[in-house]
């Protein structure tokens, strides 16, 4: 009996202390005072018998987890973005000469060192033979290559001298090709000042030629970068007074199609939406009679699109992308589709479109990946900064 009692004594006392500690740890919650936290602490807190309670937060649902696939998406941006500026630049270098087939793009590194190397030799070779023409273009040509594998520097040094042997010899126009390829670098480097400075080369270049196309080019590079140093009417002027009437002369649709879109970028840089998309408008009707139907129509439908983004107006703008789409990839642009499913994405995000928004990054990483291998796209926030999206983006729509 004595035993009996000393045995329903000890149960009670254990079970007592059992439900403290269970009372103890259910007063324990997150920072969010809304799931039950499972902590370290709990465990060495409680010195009874089996397992310690705790409780697990819920399963995530599939939308929460395509919200966190957007937030990685978003953090390697930078990286993106700076692989895609790079392509773009090196998409509108140009050659010199008529010895100068374009070279491939992107080039992978061990073919790029071995060009590099053969360009150095034919390069001596001309230079012990006097002929000042080639050993320029070959200059020119290394200068290219040297952006490709991002020795700015060393191919800034020669696009200099292949520009000052063609200054010797009155090549004008090909004065006016080597000084917009520094503009374009010194540009991307948002080095505003020199790529001034290499703009207004080319346009005298180019008046010297009597090239209509490249004085025009030159006027619209120039009008953007005022714009961006906040010389809004000046840009505005330049553009409608200057550049789409060289355009007009020359018959050239496209040159049209890109100088309304400069336009409608300078009066977005300067928060003029209403001007910004009526001139992007005028650039669609433009561009639906270009020869380059599908190029044109699709920088004109995506930078349409984009100020509609910008205002929130996502109906709208989605029409508008999903038009881009269409047809740049009619034209095998990859780049610009890339842009365009990057923004469908986050628009369908946006409007809890979660079906869509899943397709679009599905799209965008596959594009992304086939574009620049998950190895080529790291970390760069440590590099320097580049030109605006904007501009590069022009530089894309004004290569004829």
């Amino acid at each position: 009996m004595q035993k009996t009692l000393k045995y329903i004594l000890a149960s009670c006392l254990f079970l007592g202390i059992s439900l403290s500690v269970k009372s103890k740890s259910s007063d324990k919650t997150s920072d969010d005072g809304g799931v039950l936290a499972d902590t370290v602490s709990k465990k060495q807190e409680f010195t009874g018998i089996g397992p310690f309670y705790y409780e697990l937060p819920p399963e995530k649902t599939k939308e929460q987890l395509l919200e966190e696939e957007y937030e990685r998406k978003h953090r390697a941006a930078v990286s993106v973005m700076k692989s895609l500026e790079e392509r773009g630049l090196a998409s509108v270098l140009q050659q010199t000469g008529p010895y100068s087939p374009p070279l491939p793009n992107p080039i992978n590194t061990a073919n790029r060192a071995d060009l590099q190397a053969a360009l150095q030799r034919s390069l001596q070779s001309y230079l012990q033979l006097g002929n000042m023409e080639m050993v320029s273009d070959l200059q020119n040509r290394l200068a290219v290559l040297y952006v490709e594998d991002k020795g700015y520097e060393r191919a800034i040094g020669s696009f200099e001298r292949a520009l000052a042997i063609k200054v010797e010899i009155d090549d004008f126009n090909a004065q006016a090709v080597i000084a917009n390829n520094l503009g374009a670098l010194y540009e991307f480097l948002d080095s505003t000042d020199k790529a001034l400075l290499y703009y207004e080369r080319m346009n005298k270049a180019a008046l010297k030629a009597k090239n209509i196309h490249n004085e025009a080019v030159a006027l619209e590079h120039l009008a953007l970068l005022k714009a961006r140093k906040g010389q809004f009417k000046e840009a505005q002027h330049d553009i409608i007074k200057r550049v789409l009437p060289l355009y007009k002369r020359d018959k050239n649709i496209s040159g049209r199609v890109s100088a309304y879109n400069s336009l409608a970028a300078v009066y977005l840089l300067e928060e003029r939406y209403t001007e910004s998309r009526w001139f992007h408008l005028q650039a669609v009707k433009v561009a639906s009679m270009a020869n380059d139907k599908q190029r044109d129509l699709s920088y004109s439908l995506y930078h349409l699109g984009n100020v509609k983004k910008i205002l929130k107006e996502y109906d709208l703008a989605i029409s508008d992308y999903t038009s881009a789409a269409t047809y740049a990839l009619q034209a095998g642009d990859e780049m610009l589709t890339l842009r365009i499913y990057d923004d469908l994405g986050d628009m369908y995000l946006q409007t809890k479109d979660y079906e869509k928004a899943a397709e679009y990054l599905a799209e965008y990483q596959h594009i992304k990946n086939r574009l620049f291998p998950p190895a080529s796209v790291k970390d760069v926030a440590s590099a320097p900064r580049v030109g605006s999206a904007m501009t590069v983006m022009q530089h894309f729509s004004m290569q004829r």
